[in-house]
């Protein structure tokens, strides 16, 4: 298992919380928060009239939705790290020329590829295959249109490109920029949900502020303060 992210303190917001790899969503937080959920629902109508098993099937289906239960989030976990490297190592061989054509093709060959080993489900493969491109969006963003910023830490999976010229870094931003936009991945602040896969990091709750150290990929769970279901990444 890996080891929890370190607290770091922040000036406003105080210590972030750390997020432990494969505990994300335990079930007792999931029973807490279907029974919230039906809970808002009863409340939603005045608990006037309705029927509190069905509020409570209907909360169950709900969270179930957003949150993967334990054998799913290993499931997934597994097939995005297997995806994670499959289009790290296209993009460590990618040479000369790179454009939005060559980056699609090769993220669709990884996810082919993974696919045929039948080991995953190809409900699984299209969840992550989301969320890899929505952290390869946040990545491109921080790091700026022209990648002045390009470290270790900001570049995620382009880290493997820290190393190449000037003109290709240029080249390959534009290229990124543009098949992200074709993908439907605008190069925007990108909003992550609670029970979808992430690159480790730093997440934001949209509506309190906490912030969360994810010390490895895993999957966001609720905010740890405010239980809210909506992250930014910093």
């Amino acid at each position: 298992m890996a080891k929890q992210g370190s607290s770091r303190k922040n000036p406003n917001k105080g210590p972030a919380a750390s997020a432990d790899r494969g505990q994300s969503v335990s079930s007792d937080e999931r029973q807490r928060m279907i029974a919230e959920s039906a809970y808002f629902r009863a409340m939603q109508r005045g608990f006037n009239g309705g029927d509190p098993l069905d509020d409570w099937l209907a909360a169950e289906r709900e969270i179930n939705r957003l949150l993967p239960s334990p054998q799913q989030q290993q499931q997934e976990r597994v097939a995005y790290e297997k995806l994670r490297e499959k289009v790290r190592k296209f993009l460590v061989e990618a040479r000369g020329t790179v454009n939005a054509e060559s980056l699609k093709q090769g993220f669709d060959k990884a996810t082919d590829e993974l696919k045929k080993t039948g080991e995953h489900t190809a409900d699984t493969i299209n969840k992550i295959s989301v969320s890899l491109r929505k952290d390869m969006a946040s990545a491109a963003e921080k790091m700026g249109p022209k990648w002045e910023q390009f470290t270790e830490k900001s570049a995620d999976l382009f880290e493997v490109w820290r190393d190449r010229g000037g003109q290709f870094l240029a080249q390959a931003s534009s290229a990124v920029g543009d098949w992200l936009q074709q993908a439907g991945d605008r190069l925007k602040q990108q909003t992550y949900r609670a029970g979808e896969m992430t690159a480790g990091g730093t997440l934001e709750c949209t509506r309190c502020g906490e912030r969360m150290v994810l010390a490895t990929s895993a999957h966001i769970p609720p905010c740890p303060k405010c239980k809210n279901m909506e992250f930014r990444r910093l």
